[in-house]
């Protein structure tokens, strides 16, 4: 579930809570809280927001929390009649049982300039990688697909389904996964 709430012209607080299930959806495997603060004011084309993540996931039967502050830089624009959307995220993750790091994300977002249907779906497409600044580097990457649909004019529902492969640690592994957002916009 994700909420947007305007603070003024320019800035606005965004906030995400996320459950993750496994086996089958029958086990919850994690939980994820996060919030940023967002600001637009910089060019029509950027945003930029600082805010933090904890998440507890669930690793061989005990939960284990981490802290993530974080930097997001999103770069919008059309190409091509496109909307693209390229956000660069640079976060901390303070991890329980784990060594600290740094780590980069990079996730583009197409948007093609159509809708279907008389509801309005609006399809799109989307690629994340993941870069550690520690010795393991690239280890993850996410391809997704999915669909916007209004429900009310503040209400939209958010169905995808993502490929996501990681590394570990010296095998690539690969989870499917069908997924859902509400997003609420103020």
């Amino acid at each position: 579930m994700g909420v947007r709430i305007p603070l003024s012209k320019q800035w606005y607080l965004t906030s995400e809570h996320r459950l993750t299930f496994g086996d089958e959806a029958r086990r919850l495997d994690d939980q994820q809280t996060d919030f940023a603060f967002n600001y637009t004011g910089l060019a029509d084309w950027l945003s930029v927001a600082i805010g933090y993540k904890h998440m507890i996931e669930r690793d061989e039967g005990r939960w284990l929390r981490e802290h993530r502050p974080l930097l997001n830089l999103t770069a919008k624009g059309e190409l091509f009649g496109l909307g693209i959307a390229s956000r660069s995220r640079f976060e901390y993750r303070d991890q329980e049982d784990e060594e600290e790091v740094w780590r980069y994300r990079n996730q583009v977002t197409i948007t093609p300039p159509v809708t279907l249907t008389s509801l309005k779906i609006q399809p799109y497409v989307a690629d994340e990688v993941f870069v550690n600044f520690d010795e393991e580097g690239f280890n993850q990457q996410r391809l997704w697909g999915g669909f916007f649909i209004p429900l009310h004019k503040r209400v939209r529902l958010e169905l995808f389904y993502l490929w996501k492969l990681e590394r570990e640690p010296e095998v690539w592994h690969d989870t499917n996964v069908l997924g859902s957002y509400l997003h609420f916009l103020f």
